[in-house]
């Protein structure tokens, strides 16, 4: 039998050895980096409204948000909610989440700077939670393990949104990595594992796939190329070619440098009491 929590560790693994500018958490490390992060999502707010149309949001609502960046979600959830954890490891992005619940009066919010892997679910948070949220923060070699912190602390809803299909981003490695690392780029893994990692759970959620617009802004030309360099790990030599690949791929008005595209993105939820816990299967 096809074992696909092994086949996510496997791709995220391989995908990961690609990458040569650390975790996900340093990248973010930097608060001018995390503010950026910030306001690109602000510049898409398409994808924040869907969340929360989505999510039964009470006054009462217990909320865990695990990866919560910059408190893109956590925020407008503490606005709406009872009480916000936000787990968030990076330094940048929990510098830049604070800042807002300051500016904001938000005093129900409890930042818990950690990987989700490192949390000790008994010690580190007050649970159970009604909704628990990862929103494209599912970067976790064990998947399977990670899925079981959340059943374990969950009195209600599980929601999880991750990527189908290669993403704008992807694309651009799938084309320069080869040219400049002399070998193929390796995805990450995607929805149609997830899914079979919680089938085989004992986990039969509901899915739904919808097509979203992407948009990344530069300041400038060389600003693009930097970020692209810095993406692949590679010296200022391949400058010139990345510039030559991005030619055709952005736009350049008079505020800024834009790259449009699609991703493919995929919403997986379920009530957790409808399926039995982990140490209640083991009976």
């Amino acid at each position: 039998m096809i074992n696909w929590a092994q086949i996510w560790t496997e791709q995220y693994e391989a995908s990961s050895r690609l990458k040569e500018v650390g975790d996900c958490a340093s990248l973010w490390d930097s608060k001018e980096r995390a503010l950026e992060f910030l306001n690109m999502s602000r510049e898409n707010p398409e994808r924040i409204e869907q969340v929360l149309s989505r999510l039964p949001i009470t006054r009462e609502s217990r909320i865990l948000d695990i990866g919560a960046g910059p408190g893109t979600l956590a925020i407008p959830f503490a606005q709406r909610a009872g009480h916000v954890t936000a787990v968030e490891p990076s330094t940048g992005m929990v510098e830049v989440m604070k800042d807002q619940a300051a500016d904001l009066n938000i005093s129900n919010l409890t930042i818990l700077p950690k990987r989700w892997e490192d949390v000790d679910i008994s010690s580190d948070l007050a649970g159970p939670f009604d909704i628990i949220i990862a929103s494209y923060s599912l970067g976790m070699p064990d998947i399977s393990g990670a899925i079981d912190k959340m059943q374990a602390v969950s009195d209600g809803q599980i929601w999880l949104f991750w990527f189908a299909g290669t993403t704008p981003w992807e694309r651009h490695m799938e084309q320069l990595w080869p040219k400049i690392h002399n070998e193929s780029y390796s995805h990450g893994p995607k929805s149609d594992v997830l899914f079979n990692v919680l089938y085989q759970k004992g986990i039969y959620p509901n899915m739904t796939v919808h097509e979203m617009k992407y948009q990344k802004k530069y300041q400038s030309i060389d600003h693009a190329v930097s970020e692209m360099r810095r993406q692949i790990g590679c010296s200022d030599n391949y400058e010139p070619l990345i510039r030559e690949y991005l030619a055709d791929k952005i736009t350049i008005d008079e505020h800024a440098v834009i790259e449009n595209g699609m991703t493919t993105r995929v919403c997986i939820w379920w009530d957790t009491n409808q399926f039995p816990k982990l140490d209640q299967r083991k009976n």
